[in-house]
This record gives C-alpha cells, sequence and structure tokens, in this order.
C-alpha cells in the first residue's frame, strides 16, 4: 500500500473511531476541558500575586515587623529611633507607623482591609496613593481622611468626597466616620484603605482602648543599597530590646502576608495539579475502554498485515485529538471570557483584574496534549505486543 494512501486510511480510520461513540468522545473532550480551565485559572491568579509582589520590590520599601510574630505590636517609638540611623534623611527619606483596624459596614459582612498611618510620613512613604495636590490638601487638612482603595471603593459604590462609617475590628469596635479624599487609581494594591491614626488612636482612648504601639512600620529608601543595607541596621538597633524587630522588604513581607491571610499561591497550585492528574486518570480510562471495545477490530488489522506501528499510530492519534480538543475548549474558553465577555471587570482579591496571558493558554494546551500521550501508552503498549494467532483467536 502506498504512503499516501495508507495515511488516509489511518485518518478515515480516526474520524470513524471518533464518531462511533460521540457521548464518550464529548465526555473525554469535557473530562479534560474541565481541569484545563481550573488550571489555567489557577496559573493566572498566582502570575497576578506574582506581579503585586514584583512591584512591591520595586517601591524601595522596608517592612518592620516584631520578631516574634506579625500580630504583636511594636512601640511607635522606635519611628525616632530608625529615622536615627540616617539622620541626613539622604537614604532614609521617610518612616510610617501603621496599625491594623481592619473594619466592616454596618449591615454587611463584607470585612474590609484598612490601616491607620501615620499621617505626616504617609504622603511620602506611599506617594502612589495621594497623587494629586487636592488629595494631598485633603488628608493633611481633614483628621477625619481616608484614602479607599480602588477595588473596594467600586465594591462598595464610594467614591471621593463620600462620608462613610467603618466598625473597627479590633476592641472596643467603636464605629467611626470618615471622609473619602481619595481612591487610590494608580496604587497597585486595588483593596487596602488608609486612615489617619492620630485620629484612630484618639477616637479608641475614648472608650478606653488605645495605646502607643503600631502593628509595624514602612520604611522608604532612597536605593537598592540602602534597603540593603538598612534591613540590616534595623534589627541590630533593636536586638537588645524586650520587642526586637524583624525587617523585610516589602515583596517578603506581603508574601509572608497573603500566605498568612490566604496562601493563594500555595493552594491553587495544589489545585492545578489534582485536576491535571484527574484528567489524566479519566483520559487513560477513556482509551483504555476504547481498546478493549476495538481489539478485535486491532486483531483484524495485524492479520491484514498492517504494521504495530500503524496501529499504535492511530491510537496515539485518537487520544491526542481526543486531549487536544478538550485542552483547546478548556484554554481558549478562560481567555476569552475574561478578555471579550463581562468577567473581564470581574474582581479578584489583591490583583482585581485576572489577566489570562496567551502563553498561559498554550503551556496549558501543551499539558493536555501530554496528557493524550500518557493516556494511549498502556493501549498502544497492548497493541505492539498484540500477536496475530492470539488476535485472530480473540475474533472467535
Amino acid at each position: 500500500m502506498k504512503a499516501g494512501a495508507e495515511v488516509n486510511l489511518r485518518l478515515a480510520y480516526l474520524l470513524r473511531n471518533l464518531s462511533r461513540n460521540p457521548l464518550r468522545s464529548g465526555l473525554t473532550c469535557a473530562a479534560v476541558a474541565l481541569p484545563i480551565t481550573i488550571f489555567v485559572l489557577s496559573v493566572a491568579v498566582v502570575d497576578g500575586i506574582d506581579r503585586f509582589l514584583d512591584n512591591s520590590s520595586r517601591q524601595l520599601r522596608l517592612a518592620v515587623t516584631h520578631r516574634a510574630s506579625l500580630v504583636n505590636p511594636l512601640p511607635s517609638g522606635y519611628r525616632l529611633k530608625i529615622e536615627s540611623l540616617d539622620r541626613s534623611r539622604s537614604e532614609i527619606t521617610s518612616v510610617c507607623g501603621m496599625g491594623w483596624l481592619g473594619g466592616t459596614i454596618e449591615n454587611d459582612p463584607r470585612l474590609l482591609s484598612t490601616l491607620s498611618v501615620d499621617a505626616d510620613s504617609f504622603p511620602a512613604t506611599f506617594p502612589e496613593y495621594l497623587q494629586s495636590p487636592d488629595e494631598l490638601a485633603a488628608w493633611q487638612r481633614d483628621r477625619q481622611a481616608i484614602v479607599i482603595g480602588r477595588g473596594t471603593a467600586a465594591q462598595f459604590g464610594w467614591k471621593v468626597g463620600d462620608r462613610i462609617t467603618i466598625r473597627a475590628s479590633v476592641p472596643p469596635y467603636a464605629a467611626m466616620p470618615f471622609h473619602v479624599v481619595s481612591t487610590a487609581d494608580q496604587a497597585v494594591d486595588p483593596v487596602t484603605n488608609f486612615c489617619r491614626r492620630d485620629y484612630v488612636v484618639e477616637e479608641l482612648k475614648k472608650a478606653g482602648y488605645g495605646d502607643d504601639h503600631v502593628s509595624f512600620f514602612f520604611v522608604k529608601c532612597s536605593t537598592k543599597e540602602a534597603l540593603d543595607r538598612y534591613r540590616r541596621a534595623i534589627d541590630a538597633l533593636f536586638a537588645n530590646s524586650p520587642d526586637q524587630t524583624l525587617t523585610q522588604d516589602e515583596k517578603a513581607f506581603m508574601s509572608q502576608f497573603i500566605t498568612q491571610q490566604f496562601d493563594l499561591p500555595r493552594n491553587l497550585t495544589i489545585l492545578a495539579s489534582v485536576t491535571v492528574f484527574v484528567a489524566v486518570m479519566a483520559a487513560m480510562n477513556t482509551m483504555s475502554m476504547s481498546f478493549r471495545d476495538r481489539l478485535s477490530e486491532y486483531a483484524a488489522l495485524k492479520a491484514m498485515g498492517f504494521r504495530g506501528t500503524t496501529i499504535l499510530l492511530i491510537v496515539q492519534s485518537e487520544s491526542l485529538l481526543l486531549c487536544g480538543l478538550g485542552g483547546l475548549v478548556g484554554a481558549a474558553g478562560p481567555y476569552v471570557a475574561f478578555t471579550w465577555t463581562p468577567l473581564s471587570a470581574y474582581t479578584v482579591p489583591l490583583i482585581q483584574t485576572l489577566e489570562i496571558a496567551p502563553a498561559v493558554c498554550g503551556q496549558a494546551l501543551g499539558i493536555s496534549l501530554l496528557i493524550g500521550l500518557l493516556a494511549a501508552v498502556w493501549p498502544s503498549w497492548a497493541v505492539v505486543r498484540l500477536r496475530v494467532v492470539e488476535a485472530l483467536r480473540s475474533l472467535e
């Protein structure tokens, strides 16, 4: 038989096999498409978090926390001691103390991520949040000023000029009014809100709470070299104090915070791995059933003189085509949905907008083809080992 005729026959047989049991073929494609979709979405979220962390590393900020635990507070007087390390302010440009406030809205179960910050040093430490002169002036003038993350503002329908009331998540859980002065449209973090610490401390003291402590400090440095030097110098400064410090760059700090709060990267990586494994199992089960159902046909082909490698290519081609179609649907679906449909406005914690990179879709398609190869390993091995005499007996 000529090579061209053999290829045409192989293709015709392949298409006949795929259309013989449409339900099984469709379910196999779906069994691959769904895990590939989950894989693409999981990788997209992890990539988004990585971009968020990479941007944090470019801000030249150090996070100073208690060495024992992130929840242990630090004395607010540490700010002056940190600033004393560089009295010229040429390398340490600003130091900002921050306290966790959290917060909820009346009759709304959604939790807020709100921090109280030193009003005087916040604009210099986080310049991306108050960019216009009007916003900066309102922040400095109004003790009840609050900067709302753009994602939080969109979620609750808040805008500049609104008066809002937030009930703190820390004792005595006081309800405090605020004036929105900015929605931080240019900031990378779309979720966190910032209010003035002097106002919060005053309100908490009215209720008999509040002390001279902060949750952590952020230190703005002028250069990468200064960042590395003062990371060690700050910890050395408080090495013998009752409240020793742990100083990290912002990327390491945010990574630790995300891990403690969500642990999304690890959990999503595990989820993606498990779903791919499930797809492999489903495809292997389908190809094994297909081989058993068509054993008599493979036997007849071998008896007619077809080589084992030819039949092996038919089995491999069927598996690759089924899994490839499923992978194409599973990879293209999220890309189209989160790029060209209203789902593109769907918000995700921290990263806000979910971006599906074409490279991730290509990677997912490659994984689906690998699933197809793995699924056909046992049937292919069985076809090669099948002997003509044993094959003819199976026809009886």
